[in-house]
């Protein structure tokens, strides 16, 4: 007789999202969203078929308001990884991250039935303003890899 399967089962999770900033006289401004209260990055599941890069791009659209045809992506960034419960059961999750550049004068919209607020900041305000230490890292590197950009036309 096969053993049955145990209640609760540990799963799998795969989102994508980014740093998205734009380049302004002042300098960068990266964007975070604000949802159950705390601020992180625009980032979903993946459809089925889908890539991370195609994934990230439609739901930063999606969760900003921002066009996706004003949304670039530049690069890869460190994937932040984590466990959480939903459920009762144990779900690890993995967050493919990329550094996405956004046309300056894109009109923010959030996606009022997930998304409390969406709003730029500083690089050192991101940093304040994050929730999520495990975030940091990816921020950090976005960061840097924006600053090069910005020596580039």
């Amino acid at each position: 007789m096969p053993e049955a399967k145990p209640k609760g089962r540990a799963g799998r999770e795969v989102s994508a999202g980014g740093v998205v900033y734009r380049r302004t006289p002042a300098g960068p401004e990266f964007l975070l969203i604000r949802a159950n209260g705390r601020w992180a990055f625009p980032k979903g599941n993946l459809e089925k078929g889908e890539t991370p890069e195609t994934a990230a791009v439609r739901e930063i659209a999606e969760e900003t308001g921002l066009p996706s045809a004003s949304l670039r992506i530049v690069g890869a960034l460190p994937p932040i990884e984590y466990a959480f419960q939903s459920q009762g059961k144990l779900v690890f999750k993995t967050v493919h991250n990329f550094l996405v550049e956004a046309g300056a004068d894109a009109p923010l919209s959030p996606q009022l039935s997930e998304i409390e607020e969406v709003r730029w900041f500083s690089p050192e305000e991101a940093r304040r303003t994050l929730s999520f230490k495990n975030s940091r890292e990816t921020l950090d590197a976005g960061i840097a890899a924006a600053a090069e950009q910005a020596l580039t036309p």
